[in-house]
């Protein structure tokens, strides 16, 4: 039975923001090679004419205002994210006609052109205790009808759609129809340029990571055939995506413009994407599909616990070479740091005792390390002999240096041996930090209250932490790297390349290597008391 529905004061919903933003093209075409069959105009399929209206809907994860026009939400806002000014996002919008949209005879007919009728009165309804139900209907003259119903829950980022078309024949539809995300994904992020860079189009296909990303002269309209277990369009920390359930899709879509446009930080590119998935249309009088919809934000358990593969929309471990050894420790981090911050509830801290856990981890490999860079130090002078006397014969120099690291026991690798361990790590760091919903606003202490973005100019205070990871570098390299002539230019070029390439990189990234890079001292600390001869002479 149909959970009762109960109403509340409609004056306590929040209302969508105006926006000027223009919807991307939506729907698919009919790719059967045959020209569709011509449907009739849709003013003529109309029974009745009825006036457009909306209902609002109230769960603990969203605020859903849905109209009469495409029958289906208009506006999704989130109760737990917000924008800067505190208001809730908004994940559609553009939305002026209900989501999502559903077209057929090749796009020629379309739902998001219907006006439908609802199931409820006009009004405000709760559903943070119990699912609520609403169904849509559209019946033309000839007495088919097309109905949409929709069911959300009280703790849930996704909601059920199911789409129904009843005597199909008297429509005239054949062969295939869409269903698409009529909406592109808004912004929430105040760096628009990082936030438009991570706007795509991703589907799983036959177990397989598909991105859709063929722009043509700025214009994307692409689609893929085979079997879709899912299609949805990504930002830097939200997404929107359709789960068929009742079949797999045949395939999916993507449409799209993007722009170069000029905003209070600079240039960027501007993206506008949509997306869709293509079934087939039975020979049968009442067709209807099934599909679960997701709006939230980027969370990789919660995206995983829906057992279709929607977690690999972040595409962690798809860099080709190195992904498979990146993504474990994606993982790891995914895994732990929530864990820590459920003690630790600061995930500033909590990213400093991550680095201080690291450190323990590696402390055999750091003293080791450092031990052999000492013996290097004492080596130093001979190997500039050595270079002085064969400087015109650089095989026997060769040869002669690989002799004294021999003989004094020294592998010149050693000492890179931790950074190089530390390389899946922090590229595990680096994949899950920038789009991870775990640091967005999250506050450290001070200025830093938000551990999820980079400095957005070096006059930026986030610069500070930039130069602190620069300096602690810089020293640490300074008392452990021997003197010579190559080894200088890399004690003062590293540190200044390593700033700049992270600061713009998530705070919380920079936190991570600046105390990294700290806890090196310590470790050179220790390693100065204690009892080895060799570590004596240093």
């Amino acid at each position: 039975p149909k959970p009762a529905a109960q109403k509340v004061d409609s004056t306590q919903v929040a209302q969508k923001p105006a926006t000027g933003a223009t919807p991307a093209p939506a729907s698919s075409t009919d790719t059967s090679g045959a020209a569709p069959k011509a449907a009739p105009p849709l003013a003529a399929m109309s029974s009745d004419t009825l006036p457009v209206d909306t209902i609002h809907v109230r769960t603990k994860k969203y605020e859903l205002t849905l109209s009469t026009l495409g029958g289906g939400p208009i506006s999704i806002l989130l109760n737990d994210y917000k924008y800067l000014n505190k208001q809730p996002i908004e994940m559609l919008v553009d939305g002026a006609i209900g989501v999502p949209d559903v077209s057929f005879a090749g796009g020629a007919v379309t739902t998001s052109k219907m006006n439908f009728r609802s199931s409820v009165p006009r009004g405000t309804y709760d559903a943070t205790t119990q699912p609520f139900e609403i169904t849509y209907t559209f019946r033309s003259t000839a007495g088919g009808e097309i109905v949409r119903r929709y069911r959300f829950y009280p703790d849930r980022y996704d909601f059920d759609f199911n789409i129904q078309v009843n005597e199909r024949e008297k429509f005239g539809f054949e062969r295939q129809f869409s269903v698409v995300w009529n909406s592109p994904m808004g912004l929430s992020e105040p760096d628009l340029g990082a936030d438009n860079d991570a706007i795509e189009a991703v589907a799983m296909m036959s177990g397989s990571r598909e991105k859709l990303k063929d722009y043509q002269d700025s214009t994307l309209n692409q689609s893929l055939t085979g079997n879709t277990s899912w299609v949805g369009v990504r930002a830097k920390y939200f997404s929107n995506v359709l789960i068929p359930r009742s079949r797999e899709a045949d395939g999916c879509f993507a449409k799209g413009v993007r722009r170069a446009v000029v905003g209070p930080s600079g240039k960027y590119t501007e993206r506008k994407v949509t997306v869709g998935l293509d079934l087939s249309l039975p020979n049968v009088p009442t067709v209807e599909d099934s599909f679960t919809v997701f709006v939230g934000p980027l969370d990789y358990p919660l995206m995983a616990s829906y057992k279709v593969g929607l977690q690999d929309i972040f595409g962690i471990g798809t860099t080709a070479f190195v992904g498979w050894m990146v993504k474990p420790f994606a993982l790891a981090v995914i895994w732990l740091l929530p864990k820590m911050y459920t003690v630790v509830p600061n995930y500033g801290f909590v990213i400093i005792l991550f680095a201080v856990l690291v450190k323990l981890v590696t402390l055999p490999l750091s003293l080791k390390s450092f031990k052999s860079m000492a013996a290097m130090k004492e080596l130093q002078p001979k190997i500039d002999e050595l270079r002085k006397r064969l400087k015109n014969n650089p095989q026997q120099l060769n040869q002669e240096t690989m002799k004294l690291y021999k003989a004094h026991g020294v592998n010149p690798l050693s000492g890179c041996l931790p950074i190089l361990l530390q390389m899946p790590l922090f590229f595990g760091l680096f994949s899950v930090f920038r789009q991870t919903i775990l640091l967005r606003q999250a506050p450290f202490i001070g200025f830093i209250t938000d551990l999820s973005r980079g400095a957005s100019s070096y006059t930026d205070p986030y610069i500070v932490l930039v130069v602190l990871m620069i300096v602690f570098q810089f020293v640490s390299q300074k008392l452990t790297m021997a003197s010579n002539q190559q080894n200088k230019m890399f004690l003062y070029i590293m540190p200044i390349f390593m700033g700049w390439l992270f600061y713009r990189f998530a705070a919380g990234l920079v936190l991570y290597w600046t105390c990294f890079s700290a806890f090196s001292l310590v470790d050179w600390y220790l390693f100065r008391r204690t009892k080895n001869p060799e570590v004596q002479s240093v």
